[in-house]
């Protein structure tokens, strides 16, 4: 990781301890669960719509792509293998 610790950086943590697909309220619920939530410098009033869109930007990107969406009702994601 570079910087400071990111949404994105949440999200693959979580990814890679849980190593399943995940709702991104799921990934949050692990996240606060775990304190991995306190590693974020701001977290805001609507964390999983903060996620929701970084995941999105970092997928239609193309470029250091770190996740694939994996199901479309709920949405769930993983890491690009």
């Amino acid at each position: 990781m570079r910087g400071k610790y990111q949404f994105l950086d949440l999200i693959e943590e979580v990814l890679k301890a849980e190593k399943r697909d995940m709702s991104l309220p799921e990934i949050w619920e692990y996240a606060e669960g775990n304190g991995l939530d306190k590693k974020l410098e701001s977290v805001g009033k609507t964390p999983v719509n903060t996620m929701n869109s970084c995941i999105r930007r970092n997928i239609a990107n193309g470029r250091n792509v770190r996740f694939v969406q994996t199901s479309a009702h709920p949405a769930k994601y993983n890491l690009k293998k």
